[in-house]
């Protein structure tokens, strides 16, 4: 069987709850979470028919908005309990900066940036950033986020599922061959040995 005849042969309500946790998870700030792997399969169900594409964008935008709710939340009630090393991040400072800079645009903005929506959703709960302004942006931020990747996936996706069916293994080695590489380059920082 292949990754596209798999893909449309799963149970369209599996699709859509998977999609809403995915979409979630990565909404909350959780690095790694692949959310475009989800909208891919969405593409395909939308190809063969079992969903369309406004109900695709719907469940995505839930989950991104509901994680990136339960992110702020986290960190507005519950930032005190983070690492001190984490809240003193370069990366934090970086994105308190852009906030005071930027403001509500950055916040909409971050949902599509993966470097900036842990660092902004969590500045913004532990900032106390108004709750119904980050409700309003985040939902926006996640209607652009998804809607445009979404969109775009479903015109291209029956061109890249296949392409990902054929060449996932060579994809998967080159990302983890990467993934050493950058982990090398950190840990020995950048061809120096520390002792």
């Amino acid at each position: 069987m292949n990754l596209s005849n798999w893909i449309t042969n799963v149970d369209p309500a599996v699709l859509n709850y998977s999609t809403f946790g995915l979409m979630a998870l990565e909404g909350a700030g959780i690095p790694g979470v692949p959310g475009v792997l989800p909208m891919l399969a969405q593409a395909s169900a939308i190809d063969a028919g079992h969903t369309t594409l406004t109900a695709a964008i719907a469940w995505g935008v839930l989950g991104n908005w509901l994680g990136s709710l339960l992110g702020y939340a986290a960190a507005r009630w519950g930032g005190q309990h983070l690492p001190q090393s984490w809240r003193e991040n370069p990366r934090m400072e970086r994105a308190g900066a852009l906030l005071g800079h930027y403001g509500a645009p950055l916040v909409i903005v971050s949902r599509t940036i993966g470097s900036l929506r842990t660092p902004v959703t969590v500045l913004c709960g532990l900032s106390r950033f108004p709750l119904p302004a980050y409700v309003l942006l985040s939902l926006l931020g996640a209607l652009l986020h998804v809607g445009v990747w979404q969109t775009a996936l479903w015109r291209f996706g029956p061109v890249i599922v296949p392409q990902v069916a054929h060449w996932g293994t060579q994809i998967g080695l080159g990302a983890a061959a990467l993934l050493l590489i950058v982990w090398l380059w950190r840990t020995y920082g950048g061809g120096r040995v520390r002792l």
